[in-house]
């Protein structure tokens, strides 16, 4: 067992230090997580550099691994389960049905110095009944009752109709024809009200790196998360276009209504707060070829 726990300690550096390249990517700082999750600074950090004397009881741990993940946009179970991994071969860490699987030699150990089980009684008949015959007796008395229902209804329903048929007749003579003009007249009003392609912002994303971005589209969230080098993104909005933040800014190159708007910082920069509008489009449209606008 001696001869894991090196590899074990490995892994769970590497899972720590892969939180904070997640992190930093993303632009995100320590002090954001802890007030958006309400969990320390300290263990965040300890969390980071694998400091299991500083962290609580791993039960704690685990939910504290999970809410990091969810605020980073990771999926946070598969995140818990690579922390199980990593940490399996660390004797500070509590072990689990979950862990002992991926740690086969204590498994055995645990198996060799398990106490065997007292034996149990023989369990009523009532207890040996398959639970699944409950479960089907609760749906046979629900089917029973909705057909009953059902039957009821209609009984009601052809009662009440039985005594309409006399003055129907009336009702449908006194009923004046719609006048003909009004379909005209509608089909006008729709081909009037159709909107102008020019009312309409398009943004593309293309992805010549890796980056994180958070987009708003006319002030509602159209997006937040990981973007791969390759990718290429569509989104429309009528007013104006808004990035709360772009990780890694020189990943992004942007076209605007047709309008090509080169990439907005260095590799590695983060970027907050800024808007493609149409005030934007159009100064784009005014530089001369050859020099195209960046923004700063």
């Amino acid at each position: 067992m001696q001869e894991n726990e090196p590899q074990a300690h490995s892994e769970l550096a590497t899972f720590g230090e892969e939180l904070r390249r997640e992190r930093e990517i993303r632009g995100i700082s320590l002090k954001e997580i802890a007030d958006a999750t309400k969990i320390s600074k300290r263990f965040l950090e300890a969390i980071e550099r694998n400091d299991h004397k500083t962290l609580p009881a791993p039960v704690f741990t685990r939910g504290f691994v999970r809410e990091y993940a969810r605020y980073l946009g990771l999926n946070a179970e598969e995140i818990v389960n690579r922390y199980n991994y990593a940490a399996a071969g660390d004797d500070r860490i509590e072990q689990t049905a979950h862990l002992d699987r991926l740690v086969p030699e204590r498994a055995a150990e645990n198996t060799l110095t398990r106490k065997p089980a007292k034996p149990r009684g023989i369990p009523s008949p009532i207890a040996r009944v398959d639970r699944n015959i409950y479960l089907l007796i609760l749906i046979a008395l629900a089917l029973a009752g909705l057909t009953y229902w059902a039957v009821r209804h209609r009984k009601i329903t052809t009662a009440v109709d039985g005594t309409e048929p006399a003055a129907k007749p009336a009702v449908a003579a006194v009923t004046p024809a719609p006048p003909p003009p009004a379909p005209a007249a509608a089909v006008t009003a729709t081909n009037t009200s159709n909107p102008a392609s020019a009312d309409t912002l398009r943004l593309t994303l293309n992805l010549l790196d890796d980056a994180w971005v958070s987009l708003q589209a006319d002030g509602r969230n159209v997006f937040t998360g990981d973007l791969h080098k390759g990718e290429t993104r569509t989104f429309e909005a009528k007013d104006n276009f808004h990035f709360v933040k772009i990780g890694n800014a020189a990943g992004v190159d942007f076209t605007l209504n047709g309008v090509h708007i080169p990439p907005m910082g260095p590799a590695g920069k983060v970027l907050h707060d800024k808007t493609f509008d149409r005030e934007l489009l159009k100064a784009q449209q005014q530089t001369a070829p050859g020099q195209p606008g960046q923004q700063q």
